[in-house]
């Protein structure tokens, strides 16, 4: 997969069900050539919401669940 299709895609957390970001970059390890972490940060100003704050968090690849056709999935959702 290249980076390029998981850019710009939603993060979600399934553990809370909350929006955390858009991917925005991603740390590589250059000796194996393997994605660590994707940078995600909250993306552009929206209409309703004022996301002024320019932070970024990092995911780290194994903290992921799934990636799929428009988001990802980062924890597992418990089931009770």
């Amino acid at each position: 997969m290249r980076f390029s299709e998981i850019q710009k895609k939603e993060v979600i957390d399934a553990t809370k069900g909350s929006f955390l970001g858009y991917v925005q970059d991603a740390t590589i390890d250059v000796k194996n050539g393997t994605v660590e972490a994707l940078h995600v940060g909250g993306g552009e100003k929206g209409l309703f919401f004022n996301n002024s704050k320019n932070e970024e968090a990092q995911v780290r690849i194994i903290d992921i669940s799934v990636i799929g056709k428009d988001i990802v999935l980062v924890g597992k959702k418990q089931v009770k």
